[in-house]
């Protein structure tokens, strides 16, 4: 029973991170920046509080390394997210320079006024 109320705090934490993970996941996918930063701020936090435990039996238990794996799936989710939306800034980016090289008016600029 001892060993129970040990875990209880570090599995209640490990969800908390796990549902951060999802919640900026579907931020990402949306490309809803302001929110995924704030979700991320939250998770720093809530892994600062996850690194002080001297406790890691959770992490050692089956249930454990099983959500473990679910929230590194995730984050390679997230990074793929990320590298997509950065790839499609970058050509974006691109096609602005190409069509300010051709004009005196900075076209890049026109069709950024929309964003």
């Amino acid at each position: 029973m001892g060993e129970q109320t040990n875990i209880q705090p570090m599995d209640s934490a490990w969800r908390d991170y796990a549902f951060l993970t999802t919640e900026m996941a579907k931020f990402a996918a949306r490309h809803e920046w302001d929110m995924l930063l704030n979700l991320l701020e939250q998770r720093a936090m809530l892994q600062k509080k996850i690194d002080e435990q001297t406790d890691r039996s959770f992490v050692a238990s089956t249930e454990g390394k099983s959500l473990l794996q679910e929230i590194s799936a995730k984050e390679q989710g997230i990074a793929r997210t990320l590298r997509e939306s950065r790839n499609e800034a970058q050509t974006w980016h691109k096609v602005a320079q190409a069509y300010d090289s051709f004009s005196d008016i900075p076209t890049g600029s026109l069709m950024n006024r929309g964003t």
